[in-house]
């Protein structure tokens, strides 16, 4: 009997599920095993040509589509592959318009879940969204055991579908075209410090009190330190309308507070390891963005923390803790404990890569 190929298939709308899953797909299809197949927005490569750099470097099968193609005419694709790879599970996280996610459902396709955030509702975190948390796809790749509350918001046998990899995100862009020019804007300063926060998007963990002491304690020491360039950054560099007045406000009285936004300024399109490749060192709400800073050796702080997985770092949520890990950050060692958590990246890998191509070549299509 012929023995059939089985294939998986990843779509890419966004940048997020580039980051998330890309890694994945490549180590599969350099491991040979099983075919991948991808699809990717057209937009988001005009934006950002280093993607299909990486692609074509990769030698991984890809096509080229609009965002309305992928949404509204991806079932022929999906009903031609074997699996599915996805960071969003068409359940737990669904509910915008994705076509896509309802295909997946009506065509009872195997579907293989990857984790994409540190901090991630459904899986660490309850939040404000529902009760329970219930996921569509029959395997869950997660980086590391959840904690024991996780099981209060979990639908039956979610836990059962899971198995934990060790972080298999990392970042395969090659520098950002812009890095020499806005290095050497920034050389002036003493060094440099990256503060990435979520007011405005999270709300039910970050209070306005909590931004409003935030504010006052960037201000002072922006103004205390003003050799120190602080580079401002809220999620994936977005505005909120609810805060930028108010950062706004804050920027006019600190010229060295510098904003990395998405869509405006000097950094505009810069992703987060872009501009984490210009400081020299971090301050961050619990996010992914704590182990982009590990993994690329960079002392890191923590604001607002929540969690007990972050009492290995440094907190700066007043003034006196800020200044002291700014100003001695460049004595700080790289934070060992939570990679000892997370594992090796690529190790991790390998280990996601077995767990799906076992599923993929023991289940009957």
């Amino acid at each position: 009997m012929d023995y059939k190929r089985k294939n998986i298939l990843l779509i890419v709308p966004h940048m997020p599920a580039f980051d998330s899953c890309m890694p994945l797909m490549i180590r599969l299809h350099q491991r040979g095993k099983v075919d991948v197949k991808i699809i990717i927005n057209r937009r988001l490569i005009k934006i950002d040509e280093r993607l299909e750099q990486v692609l074509k470097a990769s030698g991984v099968s890809y096509e080229v589509k609009s965002l309305l193609r992928i949404e509204l005419f991806s079932w022929l694709q999906i009903a031609r592959s074997d699996f599915i790879l996805t960071h969003s599970d068409p359940v737990a996280y669904g509910g915008k318009f994705r076509p896509r996610d309802s295909f997946m459902k009506i065509l009872k396709k195997n579907v293989v879940f990857i984790q994409h955030g540190m901090v991630q509702q459904g899986l660490q975190t309850k939040g404000l969204l529902r009760d329970v948390w219930d996921y569509y796809s029959q395997t869950l790749l997660i980086w590391a055991d959840l904690p024991n509350t996780a099981t209060n918001f979990l639908a039956p046998d979610v836990a059962d579908r899971m198995h934990v990899t060790g972080i298999t995100k990392t970042n395969l862009l090659s520098a950002w075209p812009n890095q020499d020019r806005l290095a050497a804007e920034l050389s002036k300063f003493s060094h440099r410090v990256l503060i990435c926060h979520n007011f405005g998007f999270e709300t039910e963990r970050y209070s306005d009190f909590m931004f409003e002491k935030a504010l006052k304690v960037w201000k002072a020491a922006a103004q205390s330190r003003p050799d120190i360039a602080f580079i401002l950054r809220s999620h994936r560099g977005k505005r909120h309308r609810d805060v930028e007045q108010k950062i706004a406000a804050m920027c006019k009285d600190c010229p060295n507070i510098i904003r990395s936004e998405r869509h405006h300024g000097i950094m505009a399109m810069a992703t987060i390891n872009d501009v984490m490749a210009l400081v020299d060192c971090v301050i961050s709400h619990p996010s992914t963005t704590i182990l982009d800073a590990v993994y690329d050796g960079k002392p890191v702080a923590v604001m607002n923390s929540f969690q007990r997985i972050f009492e290995c770092l440094p907190n700066v949520d007043d003034l006196d803790n800020f200044t002291r890990f700014v100003e001695g950050c460049r004595s700080h060692a790289p934070n060992t404990a939570l990679r000892r958590i997370y594992g090796n990246v690529s190790d991790n890998l390998d280990k996601a890569a077995i767990i799906v191509e076992q599923q993929m070549n023991n289940t009957k299509i």
